[in-house]
This record gives C-alpha cells, structure tokens and sequence, in this order.
C-alpha cells in the first residue's frame, strides 16, 4: 500500500517540478520568412510561454543573440539587437537584423532549448539594384539637364553677340551717313561762298554803269513865267525847227572794262 501511493505521488512531484526546471515552456508564436534588399533592416519575433529560461537567436546555426529571462538580451554583435515584450500569455522577443548583407540569408532559429515545429524562418536578402539604377537615372538626368542649360546658354550668347553686331553695324552706318550729309553741306556752302566771292576782275565796269556815264545829263529849265506876250510878226517869221531823231551810238565795249567770274 505504501508502494502503490509512493508511485502515485511520484508523477505528481515530478509534474510539480518539471515547470520549476524548465521543461514546460513552449515557442507560442515563431519568427515568419522575410525578404529585404541589401543594406535594409528586418525583423523577426519570437513569442513563448510563461516559464521561460533562455532564448537564443541564431543565423545560419550560429547564435547572434541570447536573452536570459533573469538578465535580459546579450549581444555580441551591433547588427544584431533586441527588443522585449511580456504579456498576459507569455514573452515576445523582437530580433532586429540592421545593414543586411547576402550573407545573413538563411535559416533564422529561435531556440529555447527545447525542440519545437515552429521555431524558425527564412531570410532571403537581395542585392540593391534599384540604388545603383536610381544612382545611374540620377546621373543620365543630371547630365542631361546640364547638356540642355548650357545649349541655352550658348544659343542666348550667339543671340546677344549678333545683336550688338547689327546695333553696332547700324549705328556706324547712321554715323557715315551724317559725315556724308554733313561733308555734302560743307561742300554746298564752299561752293556757295565761291559763287558769291569768287575772283573779280577788278577792270570790269557794269554796262549799265558805263552807259549812265556817257548818256548827258538834262539840265533843269528854270522856271517860265505864266503870262508872256509874243509879237505877231515873231509868230508868224518864227517856225518850229524840226528836231532830228538822234541817232544812239554804239560804243564797243573794252575788253579791260569786262567782268569776269571764275568758279574755282
């Protein structure tokens, strides 16, 4: 009888302790499968049940991180860190994998010393195409947008040079054509002043000069009395003489007494 109830309370101790030692905890909720680019951080988390002693990350087998329930996360590595939940349920741990690398692909464990279906996932990392893409876009743009602004640049340049070329050639030509106009008048004005005093021969006399000098002056009669008487005898042996057309000469003209202009 003492045998039997010693077999009987056994179990029970045993039950009693196994939850003390560890062998009770289960992973509730494992990590899931991942795909990041190359230089991206992931993270994985991790939830167990009340009762839990240590819980380990690893990558690839090879562990990265290791929480203690009495101590908290120990890390080994600064890409590697963690963050820790309790709740109601259980215990969450959050693995954070920062600046990936194609290396980190693999298998990502979390293990609690005790085998579980559901206590791994995978990390797939992909290299970063799109930033040497954007870098190249980026560089194929630049050029570009340089290539346009200095063909602007170069056509407004060609712009302003012909035109000051056309203002400088217009003006120049307003400038000739002054001094010709100018020049012309100069011109005008000499040869008016030529006209008006140029060389005189000084034994020229006018015509109208030398006639007035040779043609008599008429002298004044002095004044007649009104009443005068006049024999008849007077009248009758008097007769009116007749008077004679005179007769102009012509005198030639000495050619010392000719006026000559010379325009020069």
């Amino acid at each position: 009888m003492e045998r039997f109830q010693k077999f009987i309370l056994l179990p029970l101790i045993l039950t009693a302790l196994l939850p003390g030692l560890g062998f009770c905890y289960s992973i509730i909720n494992g990590p899931t499968n991942a795909t990041v680019l190359a230089g991206s951080e992931v993270r994985f988390t991790c939830t167990v049940s009340v009762g839990w002693v240590i819980l380990i990350w690893l990558s690839n087998g090879n562990p990265v991180l290791t929480v203690i329930n009495s101590q908290g996360a120990v890390e080994t590595s600064d890409r590697f860190t963690s963050r820790n939940y309790t709740s109601s349920i259980g215990f969450t741990s959050e693995l954070i994998i920062r600046d990936t690398q194609l290396s980190d692909s693999g298998k990502i464990e979390c293990s609690i010393q005790q085998p579980s279906e559901n206590n791994f996932a995978f990390l797939s990392v992909q290299e970063n195409d799109y930033s040497e893409d954007s870098r190249s876009t980026w560089v194929i743009v630049l050029a570009v947008v340089l290539s346009v602004v200095g063909i602007i640049l170069l056509i407004i340049i060609v712009v302003v040079v012909v035109r000051c070329c056309c203002l400088k050639k217009k003006g120049s030509t307003y400038q000739n054509e002054i001094r010709k106009v100018s020049t012309e008048k100069k011109k005008d004005g000499n040869l008016e002043n030529r006209q008006r005093h140029g060389s005189e021969n000084q034994g020229y006399i006018p015509e109208e000069l030398w006639n007035t000098e040779q043609i008599p002056r008429i002298t004044s009669l002095p004044p007649m009395s009104s009443k005068f008487t006049v024999s008849a005898a007077d009248l009758q042996s008097s007769s009116v003489p007749k008077v004679q057309p005179q007769r102009r000469t012509d005198y030639p003209i000495s050619p010392k007494k000719i006026r000559n202009v010379t325009l020069v």
